[in-house]
């Protein structure tokens, strides 16, 4: 009769030397429970979130001080680092979400420079009021500045003011349309606006229109030594419709044109009237 397999007993001396390594290994199993989802843990020493310096030691010994560790006792590589929310390890000196202390946060564009918050523009920073905004060009009050009215970067039109965080044109408190200018007491279009024409303020002669910014009869540019007659740049030295100043012609003769020399025209003294050919 086949006679039942002795079972196999554990030496006590043998289950007394494992007893170091199952209690570190049961210490290193709660602690990843404890932080699921938080820290990235390699062996017996975790790696917190960027920012943060956590270092846990579990090396067991004579207590079992590993499976209680939390968020507040850990040991972190940082001095200046607190448990905020939870988070082990908060470098509170530099984190914009926990600045100088835990759930003190910055506002948008702020940095945290040694636990305060502040604005960097332009090489410098400075601490922005409470009704102030951090904009690409530093602290700005954007309920009254034309050049972040209402929020950073939001330019108001040339003559504009910022009331209320609006921009307005003139008492009547409207805001100039699309390629309108605010020409002191409202808007114009200066590319076909009389009174301010190309610019606010330069109006055109009576009965002048103004098309695209110049009024009739103006010149965009003339050249040097020209004169701007009527729209047209000329020589008043040699043109004979414009000859020494506008609008003088000179005179035909035998319905030619007398030349305009220097100023004068040619053969055209005042002894020899019009000599033009008669007309039927």
């Amino acid at each position: 009769m086949t006679q039942p397999a002795a079972r196999t007993s554990w030496p006590l001396f043998q289950l007394v030397a494992l007893l170091p390594q199952l209690r570190r290994a049961a210490a290193c199993l709660a602690f990843l429970c404890m932080l699921s989802g938080t820290l990235a843990l390699v062996g017996c020493q975790s790696t917190a979130k960027p920012g943060s310096s956590a270092v846990v030691d579990m090396s067991g010994g004579d207590n079992d001080s590993g499976m209680m560790l939390s968020c507040e006792n850990m040991k972190c590589q940082n001095p200046d680092s607190k448990c905020c929310d939870g988070e082990p390890c908060v470098d509170v000196l530099t984190n914009t979400a926990h600045c100088g202390a835990c759930g003190k946060t910055c506002r948008s564009r702020e940095v945290c420079n040694n636990g305060n918050c502040a604005c960097r523009s332009n090489g410098s920073e400075a601490t922005c009021a409470t009704d102030q905004l951090c904009c690409s060009d530093g602290c700005r009050q954007v309920m009254t500045d034309v050049r972040n009215c209402g929020g950073c970067n939001l330019p108001c039109k040339m003559g504009e003011s910022c009331q209320g965080g609006k921009c307005s044109c003139g008492p009547s408190g409207i805001a100039c349309r699309s390629g309108q200018i605010c020409c002191g007491t409202g808007c114009s279009d200066l590319q076909n606006d009389p009174a301010n024409c190309g610019v606010c303020g330069k109006a055109c002669a009576a009965g002048k229109a103004c098309k695209n910014g110049l009024c009739e009869g103006e010149c965009v540019s003339c050249a040097m030594g020209e004169t701007c007659c009527n729209g047209a740049c000329v020589n008043l030295l040699n043109d004979n419709k414009n000859c020494g100043m506008c609008g003088k012609v000179c005179p035909l003769v035998f319905g030619v044109p007398l030349p305009c020399i220097l100023t004068i025209c040619a053969f055209s003294g005042q002894d020899m009237g019009d000599m033009s050919m008669p007309t039927d």
